[in-house]
C-alpha cells in the first residue's frame, strides 16, 4: 500500500478542485485587469498558468482563484519577489475554536443535508478541539454557496488568514446534480479542509509547486509533512483531501470519507489538550517580515495574529504546570531587537545581543511519561530560532538542527 502524505500551507487566495488545462484569454482582459495579471506574473506564475474562466476570477495552476477586480499593491516586491518562507499553515485563531459556525446560502439550500454530513465527518474525531456547527445567523464564520466553475470544477474554498478560516467555500451545484450523495459529502467535506488549512494531500504528485508566494504578505509558503503521517512522495490514496486531477466529471469522485491518516493530521493541528491534565497550549506565531518564530502560552499577547506581520500558526506544543507534573524544568526567553528572533532556552545565562523576558514556559526533562522531544533549528541568514516536534520542519531552507531543547506534549 501506498504511504500518506498529508501538507499544509499558507495562502490567501482559493484551493479548487478543477484541474482543467489553462488558458489566457487576452481579448478580456482591460487596465485593471491587466494590472492583476502583472500581479500574478510578478509572483512567479507564466501566462499560460492563468485561465480567465469568467467574469470575476482568473484560474491560476489549477489551484488559485484570483479576483478581476483586485488592486494588487505592488510595494510587497521591492527589487524582487520577497523570500520569506513560513513552512506552516496559517490556522483558525485558538479563541475562534472550538466553534466554527457554517451557513448555507440559499443557492445551495437543496444540498442541506449532504453539507450537514460533511460537518459531521469533522466533528466526529476525537480528540481535536475544533469543531464545525450551523448558523442563520450572516456573522458566520464560513458561507457555503453554489458558483459556476464549469465542467469538473467541482468546488473551490478560502484558505484561513489571520487567525480566522477561509470564509467562502464554493460549491459547483450543477456538477454536484451528478454525483451522488456519499460523493456531495465529500466534496463539501473537502473544501471545508481547505478552510481550516489542509492543502491537497497529493499535491506533489498532482504536479502542484511545493513553495511559492503568499499575495497577501509576500512570505513564501512551504509544504511540511505533518508529524504522524508517514512521509515521502507517494500520496495517500484514501485520503479526502486528495485533488481531483484529470477528472472528467466530479461524480468520479473516489474518496468520500476521511483516511486513517487525514484523521492523525486534524487531530496534530488541532489538538485537544483534554487528555493532558494540568497542561497549557505554547501558540506558535511566525512573522513574515523578520522570519522569526514566536511561542507563547499567553494567547493575549498576539491573539490570532496580527495586521502588523504576525501570523498565528497554532499550537506548536503543550507546557506542564509545575503544580501537575514532576521533573518539570523552566525554558526562558530572550529576544534580540537587532537580529529580530525569539531564542527559548533551557539554560539561563548571558546571550549575545539578547535580552532575558524570563520565564516562558515550563517543560519536562527527557524521559518523562508521554512526553516528546522538542527539537532546536536555527537559520543563520535569517537569524532565526524554531522549535518543533516535527522534524520534517527540519527540511525547511536554511534551517540546521542544533539538538534536542527539552520536552512537552
Amino acid at each position: 500500500m501506498k504511504r500518506s502524505c498529508l501538507f499544509f500551507l499558507s495562502i490567501v487566495f482559493f484551493a479548487t478542485c478543477n484541474k482543467s488545462e489553462p488558458v489566457l484569454e487576452d481579448g478580456r482582459v482591460d487596465g485593471e485587469n491587466h494590472s492583476v495579471i502583472e500581479y500574478i506574473k510578478r509572483l512567479g506564475y507564466h501566462e499560460s498558468e492563468i485561465r480567465d474562466i469568467d467574469d470575476n476570477y482568473y484560474l491560476v495552476d489549477g489551484d488559485i482563484l484570483f479576483v478581476k477586480d483586485a488592486k494588487p499593491s505592488f510595494s510587497i516586491f521591492g527589487d524582487g519577489p520577497k523570500t520569506k518562507q513560513s513552512g506552516t499553515s496559517n490556522y483558525v485563531g485558538y479563541n475562534i475554536q472550538p466553534n466554527v459556525t457554517v451557513r448555507i446560502d440559499p443557492s445551495l439550500s437543496a444540498y442541506t443535508a449532504e453539507i450537514t454530513a460533511a460537518l459531521a465527518i469533522w466533528n466526529s474525531v476525537i480528540n481535536t478541539r475544533l469543531k464545525f456547527s450551523l448558523t442563520t445567523s450572516t456573522n458566520q464564520h464560513i458561507l457555503i454557496s453554489h458558483l459556476n466553475l464549469g465542467t469538473g470544477g467541482c468546488g473551490a474554498a478560502t484558505f484561513p488568514m489571520n487567525g480566522l478560516p477561509g470564509t467562502r467555500v464554493y460549491l459547483n451545484a450543477n456538477e454536484m446534480a451528478g454525483m451522488s450523495v456519499a460523493q456531495r459529502q465529500g466534496l463539501a467535506a473537502h473544501e471545508l479542509g481547505h478552510a481550516i488549512g489542509f492543502r491537497h494531500t497529493n499535491w506533489q504528485a498532482d504536479g502542484e509547486n511545493q513553495t511559492g508566494t503568499d499575495p497577501g504578505t509576500g512570505a513564501k509558503f512551504h509544504a511540511v509533512n505533518i508529524l504522524g503521517t508517514p512521509g515521502g512522495s507517494n500520496p495517500d490514496p484514501n485520503s479526502i483531501m486528495n485533488s481531483g486531477s484529470g477528472i472528467v466529471s466530479c461524480s468520479d469522485m473516489v474518496n468520500t470519507t476521511l483516511s486513517s491518516y487525514d484523521i492523525v493530521a486534524f487531530q496534530f493541528l488541532y489538538p485537544s489538550s483534554g487528555s493532558v491534565l494540568g497542561a497549557s497550549p505554547v501558540f506558535r506565531y511566525f512573522h513574515v517580515n523578520t522570519d522569526d518564530h514566536f511561542f507563547t502560552t499567553n494567547i493575549n499577547e498576539l491573539g490570532n495574529g496580527s495586521n502588523n506581520g504576525w501570523i498565528f500558526e497554532g499550537v506548536g506544543f503543550f507546557a506542564p504546570s509545575m503544580i501537575a507534573y514532576p521533573n518539570t524544568i523552566p525554558i526562558y526567553r530572550y529576544y534580540s531587537a537587532s537580529k529580530g528572533d525569539h531564542f527559548y532556552t533551557r539554560t539561563p545565562g548571558s546571550y549575545n545581543k539578547f535580552v532575558s523576558e524570563g520565564i516562558a514556559f515550563y517543560a519536562f526533562y527527557p524521559g518523562s511519561s508521554g512526553a516528546m522531544p522538542v527539537y532546536r533549528y536555527f537559520n543563520g541568514n535569517k537569524s532565526d530560532h524554531h522549535y518543533t516536534k516535527n522534524p520534517s520542519e527540519g527540511s525547511m531552507g536554511g534551517y540546521s538542527y542544533e539538538g534536542i531543547e527539552f520536552y512537552a506534549f
